[in-house]
Protein backbone atom coordinates (compact mmCIF):
# COMPACT_ATOMS: atom_id res chain seq x y z
CA UNK A 1 0.00 0.00 0.00
CA UNK A 2 1.38 3.39 -0.96
CA UNK A 3 1.40 6.30 1.46
CA UNK A 4 -1.59 8.64 1.09
CA UNK A 5 -0.89 12.15 -0.12
CA UNK A 6 -0.89 14.92 2.47
CA UNK A 7 -3.48 17.28 1.00
CA UNK A 8 -4.78 20.44 2.63
CA UNK A 9 -8.39 20.88 1.49
CA UNK A 10 -10.11 23.91 3.01
CA UNK A 11 -13.86 24.51 2.85
CA UNK A 12 -15.28 27.98 2.19
CA UNK A 13 -18.76 29.46 1.78
CA UNK A 14 -17.75 32.86 0.32
CA UNK A 15 -20.06 35.86 0.51
CA UNK A 16 -19.82 39.49 -0.59
CA UNK A 17 -22.12 42.30 0.56
CA UNK A 18 -22.07 43.80 -2.94
CA UNK A 19 -22.91 40.42 -4.55
CA UNK A 20 -19.47 40.24 -6.15
CA UNK A 21 -19.03 36.51 -5.68
CA UNK A 22 -15.96 36.39 -7.90
CA UNK A 23 -14.20 38.81 -5.56
CA UNK A 24 -15.22 36.73 -2.53
CA UNK A 25 -13.89 33.57 -4.19
CA UNK A 26 -10.59 35.28 -4.90
CA UNK A 27 -10.24 36.40 -1.28
CA UNK A 28 -10.78 32.81 -0.16
CA UNK A 29 -8.33 31.33 -2.66
CA UNK A 30 -5.64 33.85 -1.72
CA UNK A 31 -5.63 32.45 1.84
CA UNK A 32 -4.48 29.02 0.66
CA UNK A 33 -0.87 27.83 0.82
CA UNK A 34 0.87 27.30 -2.51
CA UNK A 35 -0.05 23.60 -2.56
CA UNK A 36 -3.51 24.03 -1.01
CA UNK A 37 -6.95 23.09 -2.33
CA UNK A 38 -10.31 24.72 -1.70
CA UNK A 39 -13.85 23.38 -1.72
CA UNK A 40 -16.22 26.30 -2.42
CA UNK A 41 -19.85 25.71 -1.44
CA UNK A 42 -22.87 27.79 -2.38
CA UNK A 43 -24.61 29.20 0.69
CA UNK A 44 -27.74 27.16 -0.18
CA UNK A 45 -25.99 23.81 -0.72
CA UNK A 46 -25.53 20.91 1.69
CA UNK A 47 -23.64 17.58 1.59
CA UNK A 48 -25.88 14.54 1.94
CA UNK A 49 -23.35 12.07 3.38
CA UNK A 50 -20.28 12.17 5.61
CA UNK A 51 -18.02 11.01 2.78
CA UNK A 52 -17.75 14.18 0.69
CA UNK A 53 -14.26 15.11 1.95
CA UNK A 54 -12.84 11.62 1.28
CA UNK A 55 -14.48 11.58 -2.15
CA UNK A 56 -12.83 14.83 -3.17
CA UNK A 57 -9.51 13.77 -1.66
CA UNK A 58 -9.56 10.63 -3.81
CA UNK A 59 -9.92 12.65 -7.03
CA UNK A 60 -6.91 14.79 -6.10
CA UNK A 61 -4.89 11.64 -5.39
CA UNK A 62 -5.67 9.83 -8.62
CA UNK A 63 -6.28 12.51 -11.25
CA UNK A 64 -3.25 14.82 -11.60
CA UNK A 65 -4.86 16.56 -14.58
CA UNK A 66 -7.78 17.83 -12.48
CA UNK A 67 -8.35 21.56 -12.59
CA UNK A 68 -11.88 21.78 -11.23
CA UNK A 69 -14.28 19.27 -9.69
CA UNK A 70 -17.98 19.70 -9.04
CA UNK A 71 -20.84 17.55 -7.75
CA UNK A 72 -24.21 16.25 -8.87
CA UNK A 73 -27.31 17.82 -7.36
CA UNK A 74 -31.08 18.12 -7.48
CA UNK A 75 -31.60 21.65 -8.85
CA UNK A 76 -29.20 23.18 -11.36
CA UNK A 77 -29.22 24.47 -14.92
CA UNK A 78 -26.25 22.33 -15.97
CA UNK A 79 -27.80 19.10 -17.34
CA UNK A 80 -24.67 16.99 -16.80
CA UNK A 81 -24.75 17.76 -13.05
CA UNK A 82 -28.44 17.00 -12.57
CA UNK A 83 -29.18 13.74 -10.73
CA UNK A 84 -32.02 12.39 -12.82
CA UNK A 85 -33.32 10.20 -10.01
CA UNK A 86 -33.90 13.25 -7.78
CA UNK A 87 -37.23 15.08 -7.60
CA UNK A 88 -36.21 18.73 -7.84
CA UNK A 89 -39.32 19.83 -5.94
CA UNK A 90 -38.77 17.52 -2.97
CA UNK A 91 -36.99 19.30 -0.10
CA UNK A 92 -37.06 16.51 2.49
CA UNK A 93 -33.45 16.05 3.61
CA UNK A 94 -34.01 12.39 4.50
CA UNK A 95 -35.01 11.85 0.86
CA UNK A 96 -31.85 13.54 -0.42
CA UNK A 97 -29.60 11.69 2.02
CA UNK A 98 -30.83 8.40 0.57
CA UNK A 99 -29.91 9.57 -2.92
CA UNK A 100 -26.48 10.64 -1.68
CA UNK A 101 -25.91 7.26 -0.02
CA UNK A 102 -26.94 5.36 -3.15
CA UNK A 103 -24.60 7.41 -5.31
CA UNK A 104 -21.60 6.45 -3.19
CA UNK A 105 -21.52 3.22 -5.20
CA UNK A 106 -20.64 5.08 -8.39
CA UNK A 107 -16.93 5.10 -9.20
CA UNK A 108 -16.89 7.49 -12.13
CA UNK A 109 -16.10 11.02 -13.15
CA UNK A 110 -17.83 12.80 -15.99
CA UNK A 111 -15.30 14.82 -17.95
CA UNK A 112 -17.26 17.92 -18.96
CA UNK A 113 -14.31 20.13 -19.91
CA UNK A 114 -15.66 20.74 -23.41
CA UNK A 115 -19.21 21.63 -22.32
CA UNK A 116 -20.76 25.08 -21.94
CA UNK A 117 -19.89 25.43 -18.27
CA UNK A 118 -20.63 23.74 -14.95
CA UNK A 119 -22.79 25.21 -12.19
CA UNK A 120 -20.78 26.16 -9.14
CA UNK A 121 -22.97 24.64 -6.43
CA UNK A 122 -19.70 23.05 -5.29
CA UNK A 123 -16.30 23.71 -6.80
CA UNK A 124 -13.02 22.14 -5.77
CA UNK A 125 -9.83 23.58 -7.20
CA UNK A 126 -6.25 24.13 -6.15
CA UNK A 127 -4.46 27.41 -5.66
CA UNK A 128 -2.27 26.45 -8.61
CA UNK A 129 -5.31 25.94 -10.88
CA UNK A 130 -6.79 29.24 -9.70
CA UNK A 131 -3.56 31.05 -10.51
CA UNK A 132 -3.19 29.39 -13.92
CA UNK A 133 -6.76 30.42 -14.73
CA UNK A 134 -6.08 34.04 -13.77
CA UNK A 135 -8.48 34.01 -10.82
CA UNK A 136 -12.25 34.44 -10.77
CA UNK A 137 -13.78 37.28 -12.74
CA UNK A 138 -15.87 39.95 -11.03
CA UNK A 139 -19.60 39.46 -10.71
CA UNK A 140 -21.96 36.83 -9.36
CA UNK A 141 -23.82 35.10 -12.18
CA UNK A 142 -21.57 33.18 -14.59
CA UNK A 143 -18.36 33.48 -12.56
CA UNK A 144 -18.43 29.68 -12.20
CA UNK A 145 -18.77 29.25 -15.97
CA UNK A 146 -15.93 31.66 -16.65
CA UNK A 147 -13.65 29.75 -14.27
CA UNK A 148 -14.57 26.52 -16.06
CA UNK A 149 -13.52 27.99 -19.42
CA UNK A 150 -10.32 29.48 -17.97
CA UNK A 151 -9.38 26.12 -16.42
CA UNK A 152 -9.91 24.42 -19.79
CA UNK A 153 -7.76 27.03 -21.56
CA UNK A 154 -5.00 26.30 -19.03
CA UNK A 155 -4.96 22.67 -20.21
CA UNK A 156 -6.59 21.14 -17.14
CA UNK A 157 -9.77 19.06 -16.91
CA UNK A 158 -13.16 19.83 -15.42
CA UNK A 159 -14.89 16.85 -13.79
CA UNK A 160 -18.28 16.06 -12.29
CA UNK A 161 -17.78 13.59 -9.43
CA UNK A 162 -20.81 11.39 -10.05
CA UNK A 163 -20.68 9.72 -6.63
CA UNK A 164 -20.93 13.07 -4.83
CA UNK A 165 -24.49 14.36 -4.45
CA UNK A 166 -25.35 17.61 -2.66
CA UNK A 167 -28.72 19.14 -1.92
CA UNK A 168 -29.27 22.57 -3.54
CA UNK A 169 -32.13 24.90 -2.59
CA UNK A 170 -31.65 27.08 -5.71
CA UNK A 171 -34.62 29.45 -5.57
CA UNK A 172 -37.00 26.57 -4.84
CA UNK A 173 -39.99 28.76 -3.99
CA UNK A 174 -39.58 31.51 -6.53
CA UNK A 175 -37.17 33.64 -4.48
CA UNK A 176 -35.58 35.08 -7.61
CA UNK A 177 -32.33 37.00 -7.54
CA UNK A 178 -32.61 40.80 -7.69
CA UNK A 179 -32.16 42.36 -11.12
CA UNK A 180 -29.17 44.27 -9.75
CA UNK A 181 -27.09 41.10 -9.24
CA UNK A 182 -24.00 41.53 -11.45
CA UNK A 183 -23.30 39.03 -14.23
CA UNK A 184 -19.80 38.25 -15.44
CA UNK A 185 -19.17 40.03 -18.73
CA UNK A 186 -18.99 38.22 -22.08
CA UNK A 187 -19.72 34.75 -20.74
CA UNK A 188 -20.04 32.23 -23.63
CA UNK A 189 -22.14 29.78 -21.58
CA UNK A 190 -25.20 29.97 -23.85
CA UNK A 191 -25.63 28.74 -27.38
CA UNK A 192 -26.40 25.72 -29.54
CA UNK A 193 -22.90 24.25 -29.55
CA UNK A 194 -22.55 20.56 -28.66
CA UNK A 195 -21.72 19.59 -25.08
CA UNK A 196 -19.46 16.52 -25.31
CA UNK A 197 -18.78 14.53 -22.15
CA UNK A 198 -16.73 11.43 -21.36
CA UNK A 199 -17.16 9.05 -18.42
CA UNK A 200 -13.97 7.73 -16.80
CA UNK A 201 -13.13 5.81 -13.60
CA UNK A 202 -12.03 7.81 -10.58
CA UNK A 203 -9.02 5.53 -10.14
CA UNK A 204 -7.24 4.98 -13.48
CA UNK A 205 -7.39 1.42 -14.74
CA UNK A 206 -4.09 -0.47 -14.77
CA UNK A 207 -2.51 -1.68 -17.94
Amino acid sequence: MGQRMAIELTTFIPFDLEANLGRAYNRAMAMLPADGWACLFDHDAMPTTREWYRQLHEVIEHRPDVGLVTATTNRIASPWQRAREADHDNHDMAYHRKIGAARLERRTLLDCTETKGIGGVLMMLSRRSWELAGGFVDGMLCVDHMMHFAIARAGLRVYVLESLYVYHWRRAHGDALPSTVPTAKRCPCRGPEPNPTRRIPIVPEKG
